[in-house]
């Protein structure tokens, strides 16, 4: 086929723009002259015209907890309640359905609380009792590092109401059956192709990497997925031999995801400085302990991707890999699959210059300035000129990729691009249209060594592409949120919309 007819941006800078895009029967676009100029001639038995309308490289999203997300789509999500008496009101009536339905045999599983919402609540355990007419109950965090637990679920897994970080993820949860997770990961893919999305790099703790083998299997999977490893499973990683891209041309083995700190909301986020009281958050790995994990995934072909949001475990993030660079830098230049620092979320103006150098990948989350500015600024205060800092980062030769986080902030590309154009938590700090589609498009495809198959529309490159009802580089910046997707197509075939539009 041939798609004309339209602007369409290929982000490759041999040629960053044609009239006609030629994809054959493959699903990879073509060398063509006649297509690329714009010619009429019989060429291709089908031609796609856009009316208009715009293509680009298909949005990777790339930082996401797939399905955790796809999940939490099927549950309770208290994000939009404005007080925790409204949160606890949704539960109450879920669990209130589920009674009619005669489904309240199991738990109750729900997710979208803050810190805010719980300090108005004097006994968490007996409010979330009374929600759910004492049934097992766990309601995760909205940043999912902290865990809200029923008097039930204590009298099954024990410990405190309230739990964070290791404590939370540790807790035994009862978890969904295998039927469930594949029809939640099917129904959350055709949602995220809606979007715009064509590949994720996903972070899911547990689960997910089963639920991905499972359907590409069955030849159910239409993104393109690279799965990470979590640190605490290295001594298996090892002994299974398991090196990042392998896999099929849809479910690939990323990076190995460590945890070096918390999050700003719950004030656990490693700091250089103290919180105002007093405390400097929790640094969940040394920099020792991480220079170690850094060297073993590296001697089995691992990139790391470092989880630090405070400035503290910014730093050790990147002091762990200045004393370890020896052992991951032919990983990173050669097969081009350089260690990542998620997040960033406070970065020392000190350090800034350090991304650069070492050739560390920033991945961050654009929507998060928006959404954490007041927790931001109520817990760093003038240390905020450091926080979110996409521009400076990038002038500093940083490598930028842009996800959300999802279940943590919805997924959605369009909202990404917006917010890194228009909404920095710091003016000066906000990203230009291209730098923005670079960070969704080609560069989460070069940091897995992909740069010829992904994330460009070049000859030989799968055609991954979004199809937008407008251009976003003649759109202004205060209408991009606007910007719709008419269709996404995978690897030549349409997986969300298609001709006639």
């Amino acid at each position: 086929m041939i798609i004309e007819g339209g602007t369409i941006y290929t982000a490759d800078p041999a040629l960053p723009q044609v009239r006609g895009l030629p994809i054959d029967d493959r699903g990879r676009v073509t060398r063509g002259v006649e297509a690329w100029e714009g010619d009429t001639s019989k060429v291709s038995t089908e031609r796609i015209d856009l009316g208009g309308r715009t293509v680009v490289p298909g949005f990777v999203d790339a930082h996401l907890h797939f399905l955790s997300w796809a999940l939490d789509r099927l549950r309770v999500d208290v994000r939009d309640a404005p007080t925790a008496a409204a949160a606890l009101e949704l539960i109450a009536a879920q669990a209130g359905s589920d009674r009619a339905a005669g489904t309240d045999s199991t738990w109750l599983i729900a997710a979208g609380w803050t810190e805010a919402m719980l300090a108005e609540v004097a006994d968490p355990a007996a409010a979330l009792d009374a929600a759910t007419g004492g049934r097992p109950a766990a309601f995760w965090a909205r940043d999912r590092h902290a865990l809200w637990l029923s008097t039930a679920a204590l009298a099954h897994v024990g410990g405190d109401a309230i739990r964070r970080e290791d404590a939370a993820w540790a807790t035994p949860l009862p978890a969904p059956t295998r039927a469930e997770r594949q029809r939640a990961v099917a129904l959350g893919q055709k949602e995220a192709h809606r979007l715009g999305l064509t590949g994720i790099h996903d972070f899911e703790r547990s689960g997910g990497r089963a639920t991905w083998q499972e359907l590409d299997l069955q030849e159910r999977v239409t993104l393109r997925v690279a799965s990470a490893l979590p640190a605490e499973h290295l001594d298996a990683i090892e002994q299974l031999e398991l090196v990042s891209g392998f896999g099929s041309e849809f479910v690939r083995i990323g990076a190995v995801k460590a945890f070096l700190d918390g999050t700003v909301g719950a004030r656990t986020a490693h700091m250089l400085e103290p919180y105002d009281d007093g405390g400097t958050g929790m640094e969940l790995l040394s920099t020792d302990a991480l220079a170690d994990v850094i060297r073993r995934a590296a001697a089995v072909g691992l990139p790391v991707a470092m989880h630090a949001i405070g400035d503290a475990a910014v730093r050790s993030a990147l002091e762990a890999l200045e004393q370890t660079q020896a052992d991951w830098h032919d990983l990173a230049t050669v097969h081009a699959r350089p260690p990542r620092i998620e997040h960033a979320q406070l970065v020392h103006p000190d350090d800034l210059a350090r991304f650069g150098q070492l050739g560390v990948v920033a991945s961050m989350q654009p929507v998060h300035a928006a959404e954490d500015r007041a927790a931001a600024e109520a817990a760093w205060g003038t240390r905020c000129s450091g926080a979110y800092a996409w521009r400076p980062l990038l002038d500093a030769g940083a490598t930028l990729v842009f996800g959300t986080d999802a279940p943590i902030s919805p997924i959605d590309p369009i909202a990404t691009l917006a917010a890194a154009v228009t909404a920095p938590l710091v003016p000066g700090h906000e990203v230009t249209v291209a730098d923005a589609l670079t960070a969704m498009t080609t560069t989460p495809a070069a940091i897995l060594g992909l740069e010829r198959r992904q994330g460009r529309l070049s000859p030989g490159a799968f055609a991954d592409l979004v199809v937008l009802d407008r251009d976003p580089f003649a759109t202004p910046a205060d209408e991009l949120h606007a910007i719709e997707v008419v269709a996404t197509m995978v690897g030549g075939r349409w997986v969300h919309g298609r001709p006639p539009w």
